[in-house]
């Protein structure tokens, strides 16, 4: 809290979710007036809170705050969309990284009187300061304030957010707030809390041990980090980013998360699923909304492009982060093919926030589009379609049907509406193209098969030249070699391992 009690998120410039209650959080009594009511606090849990009415979308307003003989005026309101933009690196990656790639973007914006709504873009960027605390959960952030997207300004947006609001700014014309907690490097579990990870015990007690000075001392020296690193190298720990960054955050209103996370969790994936949905069904408890929306991204290539593996980290980190679409309200941005080789960050952030922005569309608003791209068809081993030694496979989310094509880096998509068939077609237009599918057979050696389109939703494989094939792996590597699907929309298909 500041010193006149009240919360930083209570800035200038200030977004509240619309159509929800806003809490408004001192530690002395006080008294707030908005849209003409005055609000009289209650004291819950030690502090004192008054809950705004619900409004509609607009702006700009201003709250009134009067506590322990100190008034405070919170100008620039506006009540519209409120996003939690968390992860690590890739979200947190600012617009000043893109500036070569999209100069367009800063030439956007209009002379305008700054809260007029005349000329301005309104979206609206919280930087919540990168920090952590072992002890427990904290009741606020340590500093920030909300910052008007403005040509002066955009530098410090997060590039995947700010692609992604711009869409849904530009789509729904609602006021947007972007909460960014992204911290890169860190692993899933700073993001989570002590209760979060019972199922991790080890976790919980590494994590109380920084709880002391002498320890976090002792454990730096031996983890052969520099001096500079100290802040970072306890920011990768567990639950520490989570109390100090994340929780105080929770206790808002919220439209949704988007999450771009995974890299640092390569060492173990096959924990990953398990820690994933735990964090997503705790935020939602703690936020108090049960199908909080979550939106992800699916990690991109990375190093260099290989034949299938049944034991790469970065495959089974995307199989653990797609598990996650079981949970109701997920969404997922396929990034297969939008990352580098040669560079954990990759610079397009652009056809990233689009993705993010078709699930939103999906999950949130009801949207009929092909988002996440095609996906594998689950059936049980036993109703597998065999006929005449050829495997039948089937795909959700084909649009018009599934196509073909060998150099994905050079697909034209256009990010304001989805490709019309013929454009599509036209794209992949090679007839030679095909696609290559990695079959195990019993002796545990894979074979390199290509993959037939049958229909608009399936693929076969002729299997006849693989003696006991067991496993089926598409797209299945840091950096697969052979990624070829898509779909009409020019969304990839979504790497899939089959046991047959």
């Amino acid at each position: 809290m500041e010193k006149n009690n009240l919360s930083h998120f209570l800035s200038d410039g200030l977004v509240i979710q619309r159509d929800a209650s806003f809490p408004v959080w001192s530690e002395k009594k006080a008294c707030v007036t908005f849209l003409g009511k005055i609000y009289e606090s209650k004291e819950t849990d030690g502090k004192w809170l008054v809950n705004l009415d619900p409004v509609q979308a607009g702006g700009p307003f201003t709250i009134k705050i009067d506590s322990d003989g100190i008034t405070t005026v919170i100008n620039d309101v506006y009540a519209g969309d409120v996003w939690l933009c968390a992860g690590q690196s890739n979200m947190e990656m600012e617009m000043q990284s893109l500036k070569e790639k999209y100069p367009e973007e800063w030439e956007k914006f209009k002379t305008g009187e700054r809260g007029s709504g005349a000329g301005e873009i309104l979206i609206r960027h919280f930087r919540v300061p990168k920090v952590w605390d072992f002890n427990a959960p904290c009741d606020d952030v340590s500093g920030g304030k909300w910052t008007p997207a403005s040509k002066e300004t955009l530098n410090e947006f997060s590039g995947t957010a700010w692609f992604f609001a711009k869409y849904i700014y530009e789509k729904h014309g609602v006021p947007i707030g972007l909460i960014n907690t992204a911290w890169g490097g860190t692993p899933v579990e700073a993001w989570m809390s002590e209760d979060a990870l019972k199922n991790f015990p080890e976790k919980i007690e590494e994590s109380k041990s920084y709880r002391y000075p002498e320890k976090r001392e002792e454990a730096f020296k031996k983890s052969g980090y520099v001096t500079e690193e100290f802040e970072y190298f306890f920011a990768q720990r567990p639950i520490g980013d989570f109390n100090a960054m994340l929780c105080p955050v929770l206790k808002y209103p919220l439209k949704g998360v988007i999450w771009y996370q995974g890299e640092s969790n390569d060492s173990a994936p096959q924990y990953y699923s398990q820690l994933f949905k735990l964090m997503i069904e705790d935020w939602r408890k703690l936020s108090r909304k049960e199908d909080l929306p979550f939106l992800f991204v699916q990690l991109p290539v990375w190093k260099e492009a290989s034949d299938n593996n049944e034991n790469s980290a970065w495959a089974i980190l995307r199989e653990a982060q797609a598990s996650a679409l079981e949970l109701v309200n997920t969404g997922m941005a396929c990034a297969l093919e939008l990352g580098d080789w040669d560079d954990i960050h990759p610079l397009n952030k652009k056809d990233v926030g689009y993705r993010l922005y078709l699930a939103a569309e999906k999950v949130l608003f009801g949207a009929d589009n092909t988002s996440p791209g095609p996906v594998l068809r689950k059936v049980k081993k036993e109703d597998l379609e065999i006929k005449n030694g050829k495997i039948f496979i089937y795909f959700d989310n084909c649009g018009d049907g599934l196509c073909v094509f060998n150099d994905p880096q050079t697909i034209k998509i256009t990010t304001n509406a989805f490709l019309r068939t013929s454009e599509i077609s036209e794209s992949f237009s090679d007839n030679n193209s095909k696609a290559y599918i990695s079959v195990m057979g019993g002796s545990g050696g894979y074979v390199r098969l290509p993959a037939e389109i049958e229909k608009k939703d399936c693929i076969s494989i002729d299997l006849s030249s693989v003696k006991n094939p067991r496993t089926i792996l598409y797209a299945w590597a840091d950096n697969p070699k052979d990624r070829q699907l898509f779909n009409s929309d020019g969304l990839p298909v979504i790497p899939f391992k089959i046991n047959i």
